[in-house]
């Protein structure tokens, strides 16, 4: 019971961490990231790019999706360039946060910490929020990785994942439904690669959930955007 409570709050965590990264960088410049988004829907090769820097900056495809839905009638094959470039952003931010990272996030939080104390300016405060959730991001992926140690020769653990392992459609189910209630793929996968480091998932279960995971964050963009659309 205490290695599950870890492990959820270093999930917990780790998707606070992803929303004040996000909220962070929306009130800092989110006018200028919508105004970039707007201005590349009208090619689909900046399109691409505007997609994968926005989605880099924000950590998460969802909130590019939101975005782009505003104005996704005026230009629906640029708009749909700039999701490919937000899923290839998502992959990006997946690939840097899986490295061993681990000195940089007590360097990051201290200077999310100085510098939101040391000003009045909503600004400044706000990229010291981001500043503070990617700390936070490392600082959990380091505590799931941790406590995940005791299921690597747990028997309880194989009996859990038995079912995953032997039906891969459950198992991309059950990775699109955590998916669709985080709203978070980036932080599914990041779980799903630190449970396959720690061998407490195999390697073909680990990118059976990584497909699941993706396709639960196209449906929570699409739900969320559904209502938006034309």
């Amino acid at each position: 019971m205490e290695t599950i409570i870890n492990i959820v709050g270093g999930v917990a965590l780790l998707l606070w961490g992803i929303r004040m990264v996000r909220t962070g960088i929306t009130r800092s410049f989110g006018a200028d990231l919508r105004r970039a988004l707007a201005a590349s829907a009208r090619n689909r090769v900046t399109g691409l790019a505007a997609g994968f820097g926005v989605t880099t900056i924000l950590q998460s495809s969802t909130a590019t999706a939101l975005i782009v839905s505003s104005f996704a009638g005026q230009g629906g094959v640029a708009a749909l360039a700039i999701m490919l470039g937000a899923d290839v952003g998502s992959t990006m931010i997946v690939q840097a946060l899986s490295l061993d990272l681990e000195w940089l996030s007590p360097v990051l939080i201290s200077a999310g910490v100085f510098l939101f104390l040391s000003t009045e300016n909503s600004r400044r405060r706000a990229i010291a929020r981001a500043l503070l959730g990617l700390g936070l991001m490392l600082l959990s992926l380091r505590l799931i990785a941790m406590g995940s140690l005791p299921f690597r020769e747990s028997e309880a653990m194989a009996v859990l994942v038995h079912p995953l392992t032997s039906e891969p459609l459950l198992a991309v189910v059950f990775a699109a439904a955590l998916t669709w209630a985080s709203h978070s793929s980036v932080a599914v996968v990041l779980l799903i690669l630190s449970l396959a480091g720690m061998q407490v998932l195999n390697v073909q279960l680990a990118m059976t959930m990584v497909l699941g995971a993706n396709l639960g964050g196209a449906l929570a963009a699409v739900g969320l955007t559904a209502k938006s659309l034309p």
